[in-house]
């Protein structure tokens, strides 16, 4: 017996690409709802996705920016590619951390 996935095939990927652009750089990501997408078992502070996906593009606007304009001039050339992953926390001593999990 064969059973079909209830998904919709998965799409050809752009080359090239990074993992953040894959997620959320899709037509139907403007459609998810604004759901809970982490809840802090300290503290109980909670996030959506939509202040979450703005506090990630923040946080690599700063990052990428120059240092001229208040930036830390982080990006990738000639192939090479600057990737930050944080731990899963919202409480950090470290701004950007915790909002962090992007290649750019």
């Amino acid at each position: 017996m064969h059973l079909s996935s209830l998904f919709p095939p998965i799409p050809d990927l752009p080359s090239p690409t990074n993992y953040y652009s894959f997620l959320v750089d899709r037509p139907e990501v403007e459609r998810w709802p604004n759901y809970t997408v982490y809840i802090d078992g300290v503290t109980g502070e909670s996030i959506r996705i939509r202040p979450l996906l703005d506090r990630i593009e923040t946080a690599a606007t700063g990052l990428a920016a120059s240092s001229a304009e208040g930036g830390l001039g982080l990006h990738g050339g000639d192939g090479h590619l600057v990737g930050l992953l944080s731990e899963n926390c919202l409480v950090s001593a470290f701004p950007y951390q915790h909002y962090l999990c992007a290649v750019f």
